[in-house]
């Protein structure tokens, strides 16, 4: 997740502005539709700014563009006065989208950073754990007889077999 979102910081996101500009020329009413809806939701107008409209094929200013509902009708794109270009926003929609997504992408950054440091330091502690208990499991266990009538299991003298001590095995750990 960190390196997609660094891939897409670096090298997609920084191709978002001229790809929106070469829309906005080649297909005008597309990328209009588009920024309609940025420009609503942030109260922006244009890519830059309001400019971005003079150089392309349109009657008047969006509606989106204005700060009063409908002003873009009543606004000529090429000889606005500056009466009517007071009632729409001035700033860019990009500046405003490049910022809020920089923020998030940079808390998603972050959150995968955590994630990942918190992974590393698990497994870290989790190879101590097994290292402390390897050494456990090299020892040898001990084992306890119990002596009855004085001879142990394993001694040599003890050749039939008889069972005359009880053997019990028990684990001594160290904590």
């Amino acid at each position: 997740m960190l390196a997609i979102s660094l891939v897409y910081y670096y090298f997609i996101f920084s191709q978002l502005r001229p790809s929106l500009i070469r829309s906005l020329r080649q297909s005008p009413a597309t990328t209009t539709d588009l920024l309609d809806i940025l420009q609503l939701k942030y109260r922006c107008c244009g890519i830059d700014n309001k400019d971005d409209y003079n150089n392309i094929s349109l009657d008047a200013f969006p509606s989106s563009c204005c700060r009063v509902p409908n002003c873009g009708h009543d606004i000529d794109i090429n000889n606005g006065s500056n009466n009517t270009i007071s009632l729409m926003h001035t700033n860019g929609c990009y500046p405003i989208v490049e910022k809020y997504l920089t923020i998030e992408l940079w808390i998603l950054t972050g959150v995968a950073g955590l994630c990942a440091l918190l992974q590393i330091l698990a497994i870290g502690l989790l190879c101590i754990l097994n290292q402390r208990y390897k050494k456990f499991d090299n020892n040898p266990k001990f084992v306890i007889n119990h002596i009855a009538a004085g001879v142990p299991i394993n001694s040599k003298n003890n050749k039939q077999g008889l069972s005359k001590t009880s053997e019990d095995t028990i684990e001594i750990n160290q904590i």
